[in-house]
């Protein structure tokens, strides 16, 4: 029998109530009780060793040893909470009964998890239910987190690959998605890098966040072939390899995408948007992407007294030239190429397929600020299913005029920390870009002032859905300027906003900060049309 681990059920407890979101639990309306068929799985009979624990701790023994996930709502039973157990010898049913010592606890068995609930008397009514069960999509949200230090992990794809849908969790490890009621069957598959891969039933999720634990992956020597390669002729081999590895057909991206600018950790602007973007065969350089905004809102916070105004440069556009596969970054170049060094860091998992991890750095004789930072190669096609770069630590102060666009000869910045990750993932045989984060950290001061004031410039890109089918270029009039897509107009944080598209879940800070806006949500601009 396949070894479980903890799910935790958590609502979403951290909401503001000023955003007037309502959660209705509907998750009994599956039943309160198990089910008759499931009865022997609650008579089957354990045994833990007599022990001083958390409630977190037993349930992942007990999963070890009957094979089950546990999932529950934290509001319900508390994960760490310190409880002595003697578990010998008993029945399931009585060993729950011991760890949870809750009588009004009911359980249900569903797919390979045990749910863990209160027999509440109150049910959706008839109509509500029917109002439910015609909705074209559902929206399913989780919190992914690593199952030894139960810390959020930021960046987890969540998806359904053969149905080319996903999103990606944000930094405090929550994802939405949203999909259509009728494969509420099927199950999402949540990968992260160096972690395993799990497969979690939708049913599971629908009207709960749910706390979906993955463990670390390690990959032993006898389950790879090792081979002795060197680290810069196999970049060059899969470089090689790009126009076999990616598509060479246009793609339609349905994404999602974010930006904000943070100073001195308050929220000077944040920005959303949905787009369609024409993507360009990866065998044709010269063809250009194209962007289509479908819907878009962002709020500024910049008061008459604040200093500096600090705004990203670029917008959408950062996102598609991070596309490394479609444009060369200067590691990639033959006239660059003796400026790095390439070494072998590590095999890991990615998604479920092996990689080489290839560090890759500037020689101690390359003075200037260039990139470093980490490639994953695909073991088996040799394609590149991601990087995380930076510009060198050592040489970043060279870069700022590159990065800060009509400084005010007033103020002194420095550059920090420019840092960028990048995934691709495979639909149809290809692989694609499906996800792209930027972090630049800066600081500033006036000068004859001793004193920096740090900000914090992000963008974020996520696919949701790949199409290849009918792919044309858009007409002129539907194509927006990449550089210049916001307006600066404000709202209030609504979930519902999106309506069916799948949008990145805003983390707990975002939330903290919106809320300290009071303005009306304002729908910036809208096609009507939905996306084919």
């Amino acid at each position: 029998m396949q070894k479980g681990k903890v799910l935790n059920i958590n609502t979403f407890k951290f909401l503001p109530k000023k955003l007037g979101l309502i959660l209705v639990c509907l998750f009994l309306s599956h039943s309160t009780i198990f089910s008759q068929e499931n009865v022997d799985v609650f008579n089957e009979r354990v045994s833990l060793k007599r022990q001083r624990t958390t409630v977190y701790q037993a349930l992942n023994q007990l999963s070890d040893s009957i094979g089950y996930f546990f999932a529950y709502d934290s509001k319900i039973v508390y994960n760490d909470r310190q409880i002595r157990i003697n578990i010998s010898n008993i029945t399931l049913y009585d060993a729950l009964q011991q760890i949870l010592n809750d009588t009004t606890l009911v359980f249900k068995v569903i797919d390979q998890h045990i749910l863990i609930s209160r027999n509440l008397s109150s049910k959706p009514n008839n109509e509500a239910q029917k109002v439910l069960e015609e909705q074209k999509y559902i929206s399913i949200k989780g919190r992914v987190l690593d199952s030894k230090t139960r810390k959020p992990l930021a960046y987890a794809t969540v998806g359904l690959p053969d149905k080319s849908l996903g999103n990606v969790t944000n930094f405090d490890g929550v994802f939405v998605l949203k999909i259509p009621r009728n494969i509420i069957a099927s199950h999402i598959v949540v990968s992260h890098l160096g972690y395993k891969s799990k497969s979690v039933l939708i049913e599971m999720l629908e009207n709960d966040l749910v706390d979906i634990y993955l463990s670390t992956d390690y990959i032993s020597i006898q389950e790879v072939i090792i081979r002795n390669i060197e680290p810069k002729q196999l970049v060059k081999e899969a470089i090689s390899k790009i126009p076999i590895n990616y598509s060479d057909k246009p793609l339609y991206l349905n994404s999602f995408y974010r930006e904000g600018v943070i100073k001195e950790n308050r929220y000077q602007n944040y920005s959303e948007a949905i787009f369609k973007i024409y993507k360009a065969p990866y065998n044709k350089k010269l063809e250009s992407d194209q962007v289509k905004l479908l819907k878009s809102r962002k709020t500024q916070n910049v008061e008459l007294s604040d200093t500096i105004s600090i705004k990203l440069r670029g917008g959408i556009n950062s996102s598609l030239t991070l596309d490394i596969m479609k444009n060369t970054p200067p590691y990639f170049q033959d006239e660059y190429w003796e400026n790095y060094n390439f070494t072998r860091k590590d095999i890991i998992n990615i998604g479920g397929s092996t990689a080489y991890a290839i560090a890759f750095e500037q020689n101690e004789y390359t003075r200037e600020p260039l990139f470093m930072g980490v490639l994953y190669i695909d073991m088996a096609s040799l394609a590149f299913l991601g990087a995380d770069f930076e510009i060198n630590p050592k040489y970043i102060s060279g870069i700022t005029d590159n990065y800060v666009f009509k400084s005010n000869r007033r103020f002194k910045f420095k550059p920090e920390s420019i840092k960028y990750s990048i995934r691709y993932s495979q639909f149809d045989g290809k692989y694609y870009l499906s996800h792209v984060r930027g972090d630049l950290l800066f600081k500033y001061r006036q000068r004859r002032n001793f004193f920096y004031n740090p900000f914090h410039l992000f963008f974020e890109l996520a696919i949701s859905q790949v199409d290849n089918q009918n792919v044309t270029r858009f007409n002129r009039k539907e194509v927006e300027t990449i550089n210049t897509i916001f307006f600066d107009n404000s709202y209030e944080y609504d979930e519902d906003f999106w309506n069916d598209f799948n949008f990145i879940s805003p983390e707990q800070s975002v939330f903290d900060a919106l809320i300290l806006i009071n303005s009306k949500i304002e729908e910036i601009h809208q096609i009507e049309n939905t996306i084919p």
